[in-house]
């Protein structure tokens, strides 16, 4: 959003090519078509733009240095990607910046067999099918779908062009113009990158596994699902102002330094 503090990346990844887009500044250097379906508008115009000339491994992240779905302790984006290896990346094709199961994993969605609730998750399960057989109308939709959540990944370009450029102008289009508000198309897309991207519609690797080989974080004390002091889901999304210099342990945050 116009008014992010965005300059983190370039104080601790100068070397890196940022791609920032500002969904809500139609006169930023890059944009997009309309602010719409949270980061899925973003991510799927610089693919379509950048199609030809994608590096070896693009990362898709959101615009804050701190955020309740970064994979660290303090909820720090600089970590993850400081230590995440690429070499990994492009090995396995796609790899999620998280690797706790809280959100997501085992099976976030059902479905064939949706809730009768109307929530946001239930709403977002039958939205699922639909939009599924129409971007992949000769894939069965699957019974089970689970991905780490909070679409953050890093994706190998071999792995981008798996698809014709044709297909991400197709979920771009649908984006645009579905009537499904953002909180759902946003969360079918992020619960469908993984899919997109070459991967079985439940991509929910052993936690230790993933910190280790993804992140170089051996040896830590894990169970399938998480590593201890690794992460803690917080009961609210927003951070604390002034955090991590103040604030902490208020809002259902936990306090400073617990993972001491």
């Amino acid at each position: 959003m116009k008014g992010d503090d965005t300059s983190w990346l370039d104080q601790h990844f100068a070397s890196w090519k940022k791609n920032i887009y500002t969904v809500n500044d139609p006169s930023a250097p890059l944009t997009v078509p309309k602010n719409k379906g949270r980061e899925a508008m973003p991510f799927l115009t610089y693919i379509i733009t950048r199609y030809p000339t994608l590096p070896h491994t693009s990362i898709f992240i959101h615009s804050l240095r701190y955020q309740w779905h970064n994979e660290d302790p303090m909820y720090d984006g600089i970590p993850p990607l400081t230590h995440l290896n690429l070499s990994r990346v492009q090995a396995r094709g796609y790899h999620s910046l998280r690797c706790t199961w809280t959100m997501g994993c085992p099976a976030e969605l059902h479905p064939t067999s949706p809730s009768s609730d109307n929530d946001d998750r239930s709403q977002n399960e039958r939205a699922w099918a639909s939009v599924f057989s129409t971007f992949f109308p000769d894939t069965p939709v699957p019974e089970k779908v689970g991905a780490h959540c909070s679409s953050q990944f890093a994706v190998s370009r071999a792995r981008i062009h798996a698809l014709p450029l044709e297909k991400y102008v197709q979920i771009r289009d649908w984006l645009l113009s579905t009537p499904l508000p953002d909180q759902i198309s946003g969360r079918v897309l992020e619960y469908m990158w993984h899919f997109i991207f070459g991967m079985g519609a439940v991509d929910c690797e052993d936690a230790g596994t993933c910190f280790c080989e993804g992140f170089g974080l051996c040896g830590l004390k894990c169970s399938e699902r998480e590593c201890e002091k690794r992460y803690v889901l917080p009961q609210f999304a927003t951070i604390p102002n002034g955090w991590p210099e103040v604030g902490p342990g208020e809002n259902g945050w936990p306090a400073k330094g617990w993972a001491d």
